[in-house]
């Protein structure tokens, strides 16, 4: 029972998280936004530490911190830092929500990652679900927010984002289970969710990236094949 609660937990703390980000996708440029939201493998880290003393070999913290750079750095951009208050408080408060969406990423990828061992992948999968559906039906039912049911097109976009979510999670659940004592290594691995988003965000919405985020792109890929052979 109690890990099956875990799971159900991390699909609430999730969905907290998709919220920010969106919020933080609303407001601000996503090629920022989502390699902050990214970098939830710092919280990730920071509570296994903190609540079960997970410790890290030395080498593969140094190319864990590699990661986080180059994720960090993607996150930089002079182009959004405009001089006039109100791209100012619009980039700050982007910058404030992909954070918050990284701590509940963070926290949930630890309620992931302390139940998926007793379960297995498919089923981890429906309780963080369950999770997900029993927080977010009544959040929107006592919602002062007027919402409506998507239209035209939108369903098809949704299920493909439905589709590939699963399909991630059920990734994640199983480099959980195949990694052995290195659950940091894939929590890492799957922080390159940033970087792939903004390269997508930069061919499909024109974003451009700036000097530094390209440096963080390859400083984080590099990171990566660090983290693989040591």
């Amino acid at each position: 029972m109690y890990p099956a609660l875990l799971d159900v937990l991390a699909g609430v703390l999730n969905v907290f998280g998709l919220m920010q980000l969106y919020r933080a996708f609303t407001i601000g440029n996503m090629s920022l936004s989502a390699p902050i939201a990214g970098s939830f493998p710092i919280f990730t880290i920071l509570f296994e530490f903190v609540i079960f003393r997970q410790g890290i070999a030395p080498a593969k913290g140094i190319a864990i911190a590699i990661v986080i750079s180059g994720v960090v750095m993607t996150g930089i951009s002079s182009e959004e830092l405009s001089s006039a208050n109100k791209a100012k408080r619009r980039t700050g408060s982007s910058v404030v929500s992909a954070l918050t969406a990284s701590v509940f990423f963070g926290a949930a990828y630890v309620c992931l990652n302390a139940g998926v061992g007793y379960f297995g992948s498919i089923l981890t999968i429906w309780f963080v679900r369950i999770g997900a559906v029993l927080f977010a039906v009544p959040f929107l039912l006592i919602s002062a927010r007027k919402w409506t049911l998507p239209k035209d097109g939108a369903w098809k976009w949704l299920l493909a984002m439905a589709a590939l979510d699963s399909s991630g999670f059920a990734a994640l659940t199983f480099g959980y289970i195949y990694s052995g004592n290195s659950p940091a290594l894939v929590t890492t691995l799957s922080s390159l969710l940033g970087a792939v988003t903004t390269v997508l965000a930069m061919i499909v919405y024109k974003d451009r990236l700036t000097r530094i985020q390209i440096i963080g792109i390859i400083v984080l890929f590099m990171g990566v094949v660090i983290v693989l052979n040591v």
